[in-house]
């Protein structure tokens, strides 16, 4: 059925790297499925060149019984499952969240709807929205996404953290002064950075410099905990590594965050729709790190 899958999909777009993107997989993969079903029936489906794929006489002889076969499958799923036997529902999710909270948390949704697949998708950067194939995006944002559902999640505030280790064998971190002496690490695509945090501190003259770039707080923040330098932590990120200890927040200054995480999800749901479930699930959960009015 694997083999047969990839020949329709291939077939009908003549590409594999399309058919890849359908199916899910890589175009490697879809290659040797097709390469599979053809070892198997003795001959080729596709004639290949550097422009793309072009059936030979036995692909495209195939292609009418095959792609006949899958419709009448869909077909008596439909008959006898009704539309629950393609309710999936798919969430992306920006990674740091997803690691610092929802995974803690998603396995308390599956319970609740046995009946419902979840297939989460994690993304470092915001992939553009709507995307027809994302039942559900949680992602961050500066402002909410006009034409859309949006729920805000967060409220966070912005401040340096670092592990106990660090802060002992260093200098005393009593003012934000005392960074200079120290390796700042950042992370890259948040509307605010270390220089908003100094500003907000009244600090004056030159900036301490950056040391390590990152392009996912959650390395960032890992590379704290390792005592590697100061991160500047954001409330719904940070609250895992503060909770065990693993880093600490040494001074009191919180900086209102401007970007925060949203849900969003399609303008109309259909009751009881995969996503309308869910938004109404992380709604209600306890523990959505909110945070307390930021010190300005």
């Amino acid at each position: 059925m694997n083999w047969l899958r990839a020949f329709e999909v291939a077939a009908r777009h003549l590409s594999f790297s399309a058919a890849a993107a359908e199916l899910s997989v890589t175009p490697a993969a879809v290659s040797q499925q097709v390469r599979l079903l053809e070892a198997r029936l003795g001959q080729p489906l596709f004639l290949r060149h550097a422009r793309g794929l072009h059936l030979t006489p036995a692909g495209e002889a195939l292609v009418p019984p095959c792609r006949e076969s899958f419709e009448r499958l869909e077909a008596a799923l439909r008959e006898l499952f009704g539309r629950h036997a393609h309710r999936q529902l798919v969430i992306r999710v920006a990674l740091g969240f997803a690691r610092s909270w929802l995974l803690e948390r998603i396995a308390e949704f599956a319970c609740a709807h046995p009946e419902l697949p979840v297939r989460l998708l994690a993304s470092v950067w915001s992939a553009e929205a709507p995307d027809p194939s994302v039942d559900a995006d949680i992602r961050l944002a500066a402002t909410r996404p006009a034409g859309l559902q949006c729920d805000a999640l967060t409220q966070d505030e912005l401040f340096p953290v670092c592990s106990p280790a660090l802060a002992r064998r260093g200098p005393r971190l009593r003012r934000p002064a005392d960074l200079r002496a120290y390796p700042l690490l950042t992370t890259i695509g948040f509307a605010q950075g270390w220089r908003h945090w100094f500003a907000a501190a009244g600090l004056k003259g030159s900036l301490p410099a950056a040391g390590i770039e990152f392009d996912s707080m959650r390395l960032a923040l890992d590379t704290a905990a390792l005592g590697h330098g100061v991160a500047l932590g954001r409330t719904s990120y940070v609250g895992d590594f503060l909770a065990d200890r693993r880093l600490v927040a040494p001074f009191e200054l919180r900086l209102k965050a401007t970007d925060n995480i949203y849900l969003i999800l399609p303008a109309k749901l259909e009751p009881g729709a995969p996503a309308a479930l869910f938004r109404d699930w992380i709604l209600a959960s306890p523990g959505i790190p909110k945070a307390s009015t930021a010190k300005k």
